[in-house]
């Protein structure tokens, strides 16, 4: 489909909120644009709030080079958008998110043969949406070449599909229209959550956790025992990164206390990082205010529910080396602009 600019502003912006409330992503991560031509897409910019986004912060960019119009700085994610489109003609809208159970998947680096799995884990209406097959790029760092060059060899490899998976990170789905793409998405995420009980021989936890912040050294603090958090608490171990979200606004590590840190212990334990797990008792998480202290708990509890069957099923964490780069990252680009609300993606 191409979308007129109009409509195409309307659509991206009920996307967003329609991720929000599907739950995913989580905050700004995640992106989305809609074709305007042969030529040219348009796609939601770099870090705004979708709550605060209007049709006049989108921004349209060209496919064949990525060059964009206006002052806004387009999503980081522009250059897997734009060679979708490039590979794909029929694609009229593109939704990238950070779903919790694609994502973990993707640390499988596994193809998903839908046409191969039973009708308990993927239903007719599942495989009429997803195709035959979701593939799964290799791993690359978020907003690089080598990451919008591996998800667009996917693409080329099987032409007829419209979801990808992204080693360690999340999942690309697209449809014609806003409809199939948000349609996709969400089947991804349930037929997803199948195989993620399956792999584990467990249900997956559902029960709601208790999380209390308060303001903290000149920041805010979070004692989160939300289900995957308190799960891993249990082990009493480190625990490394499996997703480059956790990565970037975590740490490259969440060692594992004995009990509940004093003030000083607290300080120490969270040096170089944003968590740190209590052992059988959750975690506390610290940023600057309160809604980034939110955000890495909730990130934290995706990680967690992650490393739950990336542990059971011996599979890697994040590389070392990619790891502190996305950290470092995210901590020199974004960390010290909350005051303009920039964000990741």
């Amino acid at each position: 489909m191409i979308y007129e600019i109009e409509e195409a502003k309307e659509k991206i912006l009920e996307a967003c909120h329609e991720m929000q409330r599907a739950n995913l992503i989580a905050r700004t991560w995640g992106n989305v644009s809609a074709r305007l031509s042969d030529k040219e897409f348009l796609i939601t910019p770099s870090g705004k709030d979708y709550n605060e986004m209007t049709g006049d912060d989108l921004v349209k960019v060209r496919i064949r080079d990525e060059k964009w119009e206006g002052d806004l700085k387009p999503s980081s994610e522009k250059g897997m958008h734009a060679r979708l489109y490039k590979r794909k003609p029929e694609c009229g809208f593109i939704i990238h998110t950070h779903q919790t159970n694609a994502s973990a998947l993707s640390i499988f680096r596994e193809d998903l043969k839908l046409s191969e799995m039973s009708d308990s884990l993927v239903t007719e209406e599942e495989r009429k949406l997803l195709g035959d097959i979701v593939p799964c790029a290799v791993y690359a760092m978020a907003s690089t070449v080598k990451l919008a060059k591996a998800v667009a060899y996917q693409a080329k490899l099987y032409p007829e599909c419209r979801a990808i998976l992204m080693r360690f990170h999340g999942a690309v789905c697209m449809g014609a229209d806003e409809q199939e793409a948000m349609a996709v998405a969400k089947a991804l995420e349930a037929v997803c959550e199948r195989l993620y009980e399956k792999r584990c021989g467990e249900k997956i936890l559902t029960e709601e956790g208790i999380s209390f912040g308060r303001e903290w050294q000149d920041g805010w603090l979070i004692h989160t025992r939300t289900p995957y958090v308190m799960e891993m608490s249990r082990r009493g171990k480190t625990l490394q990164p499996y997703l480059d979200d956790m990565a970037q606004i975590g740490g490259l590590s969440i060692p594992c206390v004995g009990s509940l840190p004093s003030g000083k212990e607290v300080r120490k334990a969270l040096k170089d990082r944003n968590a740190v797990l209590i052992r059988g008792d959750g975690a506390l998480c610290y940023a600057a205010d309160q809604e980034e202290a939110e955000a890495v708990a909730l990130v934290l509890e995706k990680n967690c529910r992650v490393a739950n069957l990336a542990l059971k099923k011996a599979q890697p964490s994040v590389p070392a080396l990619s790891a502190r780069t996305e950290r470092s990252f995210y901590l020199k680009k974004y960390a010290k602009l909350r005051h303009g609300k920039e964000d990741k993606e």
